[in-house]
């Protein structure tokens, strides 16, 4: 009892524990939705065209950063040099302690570097709970601006691939980014494949440390987005939060969880999903030539 009081005062004296913002929210999701959709507003949709038939995308998640971005900067290379990969994803918890630097570190290892980079793919991000603490969804609204947003993939056969992105950094989706989902999934015929990208795990079933009020989505919401993705057809649900690799299939929806890429794991990885006749996956281990 002693030792675990002392690591939590440790944690929290240098900014890595954010004790009252895992009981009591500081950034209220409606408020961030409604900022989201603010944004995508003034702004052109996200399309990523002639893309080829069969294409993959890459999925990481809790990169956590601290001070050392080294882990992300690995993996968009990695994506960026397969010439089948068309993006990435970063579903949720890029920070790891409170400030603005955390923020920063991120957005440089996803800028393009010429002679590094064979291309430069986007990187599309998410916030997750440790993004929301030490009042950090500032500092994410600045540097990302969006984590409800859609994401359309054209292939040069002619087919559309549609990837759903949400904020569930409080636990919740909240009541307008449901809303702005079903009004996204009335289009779910018009595409080959639905992905929906959101950071917190929905099969919890046994309790550790990271099972907190700030992270955690309340029964009833899951089960009423489990029913929207099942009525919807979604195909694959992408998910973090738990650190460690998970697979469920429930009601012909495939849910997905990635590992931590963050140095606190020996062996990080990340998901490779493919997209042409049918999809697959498969993780990879990030320090694997």
């Amino acid at each position: 009892m002693v030792l675990a009081f002392g690591l939590i005062v440790s944690l929290s004296s240098c900014n890595r524990l954010d004790i009252a913002g895992m009981v009591v929210n500081r950034s209220d999701t409606e408020v961030r939705v409604t900022d989201w959709l603010a944004w995508n507003d003034s702004h052109d949709p996200i399309v990523i065209d002639s893309v080829s038939n069969n294409y993959t995308f890459y999925s990481c998640s809790d990169v956590h950063i601290n001070a050392d971005n080294s882990r992300l900067a690995k993996y968009v290379t990695k994506e960026r040099n397969d010439p089948q990969s068309a993006f990435s994803i970063i579903a949720g918890d890029l920070c790891n302690e409170s400030g603005e630097g955390p923020f920063i570190l991120c957005d440089s290892a996803m800028m393009f570097r010429p002679g590094i980079h064979a291309k430069n793919d986007p990187c599309f991000p998410i916030i997750g709970n440790h993004d929301v603490y030490f009042d950090c969804a500032e500092h994410y609204k600045n540097h990302f601006h969006t984590s409800t947003y859609a994401v359309t993939v054209k292939t040069i056969g002619g087919d559309q691939d549609l990837y759903l992105f949400l904020d569930s950094g409080n636990g919740t989706h909240g009541t307008k980014q449901l809303e702005w989902l079903e009004n996204q999934l009335k289009n779910r015929s018009k595409y080959r494949y639905c992905f929906v990208i959101s950071h917190n795990w929905l099969f919890r079933t046994t309790y550790n440390y990271t099972t907190t009020p700030a992270a955690n989505l309340p029964e009833d919401e899951q089960y009423a987005f489990m029913h929207m993705m099942s009525e919807n057809k979604v195909d694959m649900v992408v998910m973090g939060h738990f650190h460690y690799r998970d697979q469920k299939t429930f009601d012909h929806v495939e849910y997905v969880m990635t590992d931590n890429l963050n140095d606190t794991k020996d062996e990080p990885s990340y998901l490779v999903v493919s997209c042409g006749d049918r999809i697959t996956y498969e993780y990879r281990m990030l320090n694997d030539e």
